[in-house]
């Protein structure tokens, strides 16, 4: 299942992931396995101070057993570390939680999962700063606590989607369908969704009970009943030790207690090389615009260039400069817990260098 591009552009990856995962358990109805990786990332914005911070670093549990010959039980659960800004406090915090059931007719599992539009994501193969003109991120964070997902894998194609239970309210109503498949040398998926927050933060202000006691003056949140409708089509060619990728995004975010909305068009080219045979350079280019009633058009760019450099299957290196000028609304870097609001920068340059050990 040609899903993560990612994967299909670092084949090491695939290695590092998995090759130094501990055992817990091993007979012949299942397996259990403690993994992990433990991240460091220095950062230079353009207007702040260098940063030294754990990236994302996670641990968790995989777990599968054997029901019947042709189908298997699995579950995971994956914890995260949280670090503030500023570095003065770090926390865990559960990223993944979820049970399953895989057999011939495909897979589904049920808890808290990453949505499909970041499994199958689109031409970004940056580590700090691409992901920009993805456009499915903008309210969900890519995450949802109560997903059921569904995939299938065919001989030709594929098919992936999920369904977000609101639980009254209390989460986003959430519904993806994304399908792909394979020719050549190219990969090509498409797909969309709709996401919907009732009481997605746009704001704060300032409240005073009654009567006035300023002692007691405290920040309420300014909330709102906002819609994300997106749609997106990637296609990737391979070529040799090269891979080229572009993802076309539309997504339209409204608020439905008005008639104001914000149509946006995302175009992302990326491409890689392998210049040895453990280590990949990348580099790409996202261009993002935004367009509303009664409000002048804005528009965002980004381009990226980096490398990395695997030392061996359970530890890499990696470098990445980026570039931004123009607005863009907030968007989610695959596979971290890092959700970037919505950002205006003016010909602003960064540099970020990453390490990581994997078991």
């Amino acid at each position: 299942m040609k899903k993560t591009l990612l994967a299909v552009a670092i084949p090491t990856l695939l290695l590092a992931n998995s090759a130094m995962a501990a055992e817990i358990i091993k007979t012949e109805d299942g397996t259990v396995d403690f993994y992990g990786q433990l991240r460091t990332e220095v950062k230079k914005l353009d207007d702040k101070d260098v940063t030294l911070n754990a990236g994302s670093s996670r641990t968790g549990v995989d777990a599968r057993y054997k029901l019947t010959d042709t189908t298997d039980v699995f579950g995971k659960v994956e914890f995260g570390l949280n670090y503030k800004a500023d570095g003065s406090d770090y926390s865990m915090n559960n990223r993944l939680h979820y049970i399953g059931i895989d057999s011939e007719f495909g897979k589904i599992s049920f808890g808290r999962q990453w949505t499909v539009s970041d499994d199958v994501y689109g031409a970004d193969y940056s580590y700090f700063f691409g992901g920009t003109a993805l456009r499915y991120s903008t309210l969900s964070g890519a995450r949802h606590d109560s997903l059921i997902k569904y995939n299938f894998d065919g001989e030709d194609f594929w098919v992936a989607a999920n369904y977000g239970l609101s639980e009254d309210d209390s989460n986003q109503e959430l519904a993806e369908l994304y399908v792909g498949t394979s020719v050549g040398s190219f990969n090509l998926h498409a797909g969309g969704g709709q996401n919907r927050d009732k009481s997605h933060k746009i704001g704060t202000e300032t409240v005073t009970p009654e009567p006035t006691l300023p002692e007691f003056t405290q920040e309420k949140a300014i909330t709102a009943d906002i819609e994300n409708i997106y749609f997106e089509g990637t296609v990737e060619y391979t070529v040799g030790a090269a891979l080229i990728g572009f993802t076309y995004y539309n997504a339209e975010l409204s608020d439905k207690n008005s008639n104001l909305s914000i149509d946006e068009n995302g175009y992302s080219l990326a491409g890689t090389y392998s210049w040895a045979d453990n280590a990949t350079a990348y580099a790409g280019y996202e261009y993002t615009e935004q367009s509303a009633d009664g409000v002048e058009d804005q528009d965002g760019t980004l381009i990226y260039v980096g490398s990395d450099y695997n030392v061996n299957s359970w530890f890499r290196v990696y470098a990445e400069y980026g570039y931004g000028d123009g607005t863009t609304l907030g968007y989610s870097n695959k596979g971290s817990d890092s959700f970037i609001g919505t950002t205006e920068v003016d010909s602003e340059s960064s540099f970020a260098l990453g390490a990581r050990v994997y078991w």
